[in-house]
């Protein structure tokens, strides 16, 4: 796993490797929020990784499918390099990517203690419910960027705990789950969209020897999802009040793991979004 020190110099080698690299704002504690760039597209594609510091595996995938784009070696690679403009915020709360770091180090990452690690302040507040007030400063930072390069697409990756058994529902397990909103006042052809989207994410997973959810499986009528919408969640926010079409990728890692379980995770993140990538320029 990259500390936020090695993401800061994985970003600088990959500048002077011709991808775009910029500083799109600071966080609480005046950390940099990078954003890389790659790709001669016309597609906008903003990917959002670890807007909770205690889930890294986006990170990761994300920092290596960028090179992968930059020097591709596939023909699926080169096709998204050539007609997508790829925008990557590889770690969107520096603070609490800090938070979690010290965790690991210390190896005290019970699940109550990696969550402290979830904002950028000690068991305080969430950026990923403040895109409608934007009181935080990560929160402003991937506000203005949409505003400025107006992706056609967002999407937002994160990471949920693996020996979640869903309380009293006891579903089976799994590794990897989708979600868009379902907030009521969102276009009907945004949602349809998302949910295509969400399907051919749900494929790439199989294929990758994933054990997918359905499209909002994991919480359903919980946590700002289905029943109880909340519009300060990126998912919501940008396609209810600028008609961006936005999704969330969920997969296995984070919390208590450390390094533990992030290769599945980056596996899955990396398969899903290579899979919505072909699929918007096919």
């Amino acid at each position: 796993m990259h500390t936020y020190k090695e993401v800061i110099d994985e970003c600088l080698k990959l500048k002077k490797k011709d991808v775009d690299v910029e500083e799109i704002g600071l966080s609480r504690h005046r950390n940099k929020i990078l954003m890389t760039s790659v790709g001669k597209g016309d597609k906008r594609v903003l990917i959002v990784c670890r807007q909770h510091g205690n889930e890294p595996t986006s990170t990761e995938a994300m920092l290596e499918y960028v090179r992968e784009i930059q020097n591709p070696t596939t023909k699926e690679h080169r096709h998204v390099k050539e007609k997508t403009k790829l925008y990557i915020i590889p770690i969107a709360n520096p603070d609490g990517a800090k938070i979690f770091e010290h965790l690991c180090r210390k190896n005290k990452t019970s699940l109550l203690t990696s969550y402290a690690a979830r904002s950028n302040r000690l068991y305080r507040g969430d950026i990923n419910r403040d895109h409608k007030k934007r009181k935080t400063t990560e929160a402003q930072a991937i506000y203005n960027t949409v505003k400025r390069i107006q992706p056609h697409l967002i999407i937002d990756l994160h990471n949920f705990y693996p020996a979640y058994r869903y309380f009293i529902l006891q579903k089976t397990f799994h590794d990897f789950c989708p979600a868009f909103s379902a907030h009521p006042k969102i276009k009907p052809e945004i949602q349809k969209t998302c949910y295509k989207l969400c399907e051919t994410a749900i494929n790439a997973v199989r294929k990758a020897g994933g054990k997918p959810a359905k499209i909002n499986g994991l919480w359903p009528g919980m946590n700002g999802r289905m029943l109880a919408v909340n519009e300060g969640v990126l998912e919501t926010y940008y396609p209810l009040y600028h008609n961006v079409p936005s999704l969330t990728l969920e997969a296995l890692g984070g919390f208590n793991l450390c390094s533990r379980g992030i290769e599945r995770g980056k596996k899955l993140h990396k398969a899903a979004v290579h899979a919505i990538l072909d699929s918007l320029i096919i």
